[in-house]
């Protein structure tokens, strides 16, 4: 069985692209086990009249963004054995993580085109997942 681990970003434009590449792997339907990941990413907001929100307070592991759920219905509708998985925390810690959880032999990971200045200024987590495991990594354009 080949495990596939594919990132599904919460705003991603286009997750169909992720589906459709996945679904294009040679014998997709019948050898190929894919994990949908999605990472609610940590955060801790102070302000004046409503106290400290921590992420914690709102993550709930159930509510997939629609983008999982139509990466989800496309990979099913192929035939591709899929589960669905919700984390919390840094977005690239938790993909690195849940590759080495179920010993992926592919991260499927999806992006946007960005200037080099745009990547020096704001990070990309695409790029540190590449450069943060020896495991294959698939980038898709989706957007």
């Amino acid at each position: 069985m080949y495990r596939v681990l594919v990132a599904i970003d919460t705003e991603m434009e286009a997750p169909e692209r992720i589906a459709e590449a996945v679904t294009s792997l040679p014998a997709a339907g019948s050898n190929v086990e894919v994990t949908l990941l999605n990472v609610f990413e940590e955060f801790s907001v102070t302000g004046p009249e409503s106290g400290t929100v921590d992420s914690d307070e709102v993550y709930d592991p159930d509510d997939l963004p629609e983008a999982v759920n139509t990466a989800r219905r496309r990979l099913a509708d192929a035939g591709v054995s899929v589960t669905t998985v919700r984390r919390h925390g840094d977005t690239t810690d938790e993909i690195l993580a849940e590759a080495d959880e179920i010993d992926a032999d592919l991260v499927v990971i999806g992006g946007r085109k960005r200037s080099p200045v745009g990547k020096a200024v704001f990070g990309s987590v695409a790029q540190s997942v590449l450069l943060g495991t020896d495991r294959a990594v698939m980038h898709v354009k989706t957007a």
